[in-house]
């Protein structure tokens, strides 16, 4: 659980659509959306649930890309910001936007082929978040976790960005559950890439963007979400760029 000033401090941030649109740009060096834009190429099937989409950019990301989207918000604040931009973006209807809660969706059963959450909040360590998640989802069809990413302190900019963001989300936001709290394994990479005791399943690289995806067999991230109790096969992805990294957690319904 977050201290209670950190608790309070974003929970406002998540009640002002302009206050949000700061925390989660400036911080992050305008690399959120980047982030984001990577749940898209790893979408399955045609019908697309997000969960918790805020100010709804990623929503209508997904719209434009030409899949059926819709959405779950719990806060009214951000369910009309959402529904402002698919309005701003002429994209869907302010009804695929709709204000509820990620343990009880308003979903029938098998209906949904990619269920999205990206950088979200503790509902997804829920066993009820992750029971009504694999009941929606059709056979084959996956959720998308981006539970978190790091700029690397590669330079002065960076670093102080870096502490930014510790404040506004705390050390977890940037560290996660290492061992120790550096990230001087992520940079070593980010200059030579794989560190020699790693274990890989599979490498794709793109040399027109110079950004790589690795499947993790044990990754350190995405450990309390807890998809196997709900029969989600987990895959652990990280995703790399010489500036920053994204961790991925994929869990396939059989």
């Amino acid at each position: 659980m977050r201290p209670p000033l950190r608790k309070w401090l974003f929970e406002r941030l998540y009640t002002n659509r302009y206050l949000y649109r700061f925390a989660s740009t400036i911080p992050f060096a305008g690399q959120w959306r980047v982030w984001q834009s990577l749940v898209i190429p790893r979408l399955h099937g045609h019908d697309v649930l997000e969960l918790g989409c805020g100010l709804g950019d990623l929503l209508a990301d997904i719209l434009a890309a030409g899949y059926s989207a819709r959405a779950v918000e719990h806060s009214p604040q951000m369910v009309a910001a959402a529904r402002e931009t698919l309005q701003r973006r002429k994209l869907g209807r302010p009804a695929l936007v709709i204000q509820g809660s990620a343990q009880s969706l308003p979903f029938s059963d098998s209906t949904i082929d990619s269920v999205v959450s990206t950088f979200p909040a503790e509902y997804i360590y829920d066993d009820d978040t992750i029971s009504e998640v694999a009941r929606v989802l059709r056979p084959g069809g996956r959720l998308l976790v981006i539970e978190g990413a790091n700029l690397l302190p590669v330079n002065p900019m960076q670093s102080f960005l870096l502490f930014l963001q510790s404040l506004i989300y705390g050390p977890a936001a940037v560290f996660g559950p290492r061992r120790r709290r550096d990230l001087e394994e992520e940079v070593a990479r980010s200059k030579h890439g794989v560190m020699p005791d790693e274990r890989i399943l599979h490498v794709d690289r793109d040399t027109s963007t110079g950004i790589t995806s690795e499947e993790l067999p044990s990754a350190w991230f995405g450990h309390h979400i807890p998809l196997e109790q709900h029969g989600l096969r987990r895959r652990s992805e990280r995703v790399r760029s010489s500036r920053w990294e994204v961790y991925i957690i994929i869990g396939e319904k059989s």
